[in-house]
């Protein structure tokens, strides 16, 4: 699959349709959504001779709209919501199943299931399908890559990576020096909600889906309506596959057959109502419970230790105690990029079997620190900021905006330096004690490691 523009897609030369959203594989969620309810309300329609016209008619167009529906799902080319739509519409038929006498009742989606089935094998769908396998297809085995991660990503950050950032922490700290995929999310809503939120919001976020399938499945048992229930089995499996839960657009059709089961478990009696919660919470607790065991014991090998605090405030990569820190700014680091280019550093001699700490502003980093990195905007408050670090040996200040400050401090303060980009505006035009001038770059040290720790 490639992708030319904002919004054109194609595989093999196919055009995947998108209708206007920014990725096919959430219109295909709305569509498998929309097909679900579609043939819900077939299976709930009159039907048979005693069916006036007026019916007949009604349940001819719904036939017509779900071919329809179903003609353009087979055309966004997207996996996960072609399995979407299977599982969802399963749990309906099974929930619809009234026995052997009732099959002629079905027409209308087989009907369906043949014309999807067809234009699959025209367009090459169904051959995509066919080849997914991590080995033949790369879309596959990055994914895979990728959530092989998740757990390890979360029990490094007890208060989550931060909203937004989940794609920046992997490629950042996790994936592999060699690859250079780039990623905003995790291809998944469930895995990059998860990483982005600390444990309060993921006990939330699970327990949220919890409830769901549990209003669901008390819809059916109570009412013999497995319409909501296999809504949100698709709009969860959809979720899983690609990010697409994120767009406000998808979660439209779900709310919505949430309601009545809502209002289900709110006139149920209060057994069901106590059941139906306490089985969401301890799910959620055993499902949070398998990825701290996983992000534990099933750590990928090459993974690096890292562990980030609960307020995001300080990030440590290595074990043990940290043989420096540095205080970040991404003008100077290279931003989200800047974990890839500290891992690049501890694997060299240099750099290896070492600790460093990273910090978002001076009062994050310990009292007792030795060897001190200060970057770009970070150094402008000068070097009295150093007066509550007793034990300072050594102070390295990287694309500072007053370079002449902080080389003034030297030898009244701890060893300070300065490093300089020799394309910064701010760089002395002269040379001076302490300072060093990195040829051909800016504010931007693609080296900061070793101009920050480096011995």
């Amino acid at each position: 699959m490639i992708s030319l523009g904002a919004d054109v897609f194609f595989y093999q030369g196919v055009s995947r349709w998108a209708f206007g959203m920014d990725n096919p594989n959430k219109a295909a969620a709305v569509l498998a959504f929309i097909l679900i309810l579609l043939l819900g309300t077939l299976l709930r329609a009159p039907r048979g001779r005693v069916a006036l016209l007026r019916d007949r008619i009604v349940r001819g167009a719904l036939v017509a709209t779900a071919a329809a529906v179903g003609y353009c799902l087979v055309h966004t080319f997207s996996r996960g919501g072609f399995v979407a739509f299977l599982l969802g519409v399963s749990i309906l038929l099974i929930g619809s199943w009234k026995g052997q006498s009732k099959l002629r009742r079905w027409w209308p989606i087989l009907f369906v299931a043949l014309l999807m089935a067809g234009t699959a094998a025209w367009t090459g769908f169904a051959g995509r399908v066919a080849r997914s396998s991590p080995a033949d297809d790369a879309s596959v085995g990055n994914r895979l890559a990728i959530w092989r991660n998740v757990p390890s990503m979360m029990v490094d950050a007890p208060g989550g990576w931060g909203h937004g950032s989940a794609g920046d922490a992997f490629m950042s700290w996790y994936q592999p020096l060699e690859r250079h995929e780039r990623y905003r999310t995790l291809v998944n809503s469930h895995f990059t909600w998860l990483v982005e939120f600390g444990w309060v919001g993921r006990f939330a976020l699970v327990c949220a889906w919890m409830l769901a399938f549990g209003f669901g499945i008390l819809r059916w048992k109570e009412r013999g309506d497995p319409l909501p229930l296999a809504v949100w089995t698709s709009f969860a499996t959809a979720a899983f596959f690609s990010s697409v839960a994120e767009d406000w657009r998808v979660s439209v059709v779900p709310v919505a057959t949430l309601v009545p089961a809502v209002r289900t478990f709110f006139v149920a009696d209060a057994v069901r109502k106590r059941l139906v919660v306490t089985a969401a919470l301890l799910a959620s607790g055993l499902l949070l419970s398998v990825f701290v065991v996983l992000g534990i014991a099933c750590r990928p090998a090459e993974a690096l230790p890292i562990h980030r605090s609960a307020d995001g405030a300080r990030l440590t990569a290595g074990d043990g105690v940290p043989d420096g820190w540095i205080v970040c700014d991404a003008k100077t680091m290279g931003g989200a990029a800047c974990g890839r280019v500290l891992r690049a550093f501890m694997k060299t001699p240099e750099g290896s079997g070492r600790t460093y700490g990273l910090a978002r502003d001076l009062a994050a980093v310990p009292a007792d620190v030795r060897l001190l990195a200060i970057c770009g905007a970070e150094a402008d408050a000068g070097p009295e900021v150093l007066s509550r670090f007793t034990s300072l040996a050594d102070v390295r200040v990287l694309s500072p905006n007053r370079p002449e400050d902080w080389l003034a401090a030297r030898g009244k303060k701890a060893s300070v330096s300065a490093v300089c980009g020799e394309f910064a505006q701010a760089c002395p035009a002269d040379d001076a004690e302490g300072l060093t001038v990195v040829p051909g770059v800016a504010e931007f040290l693609p080296g900061w490691p070793r101009l920050a720790f480096g011995r």
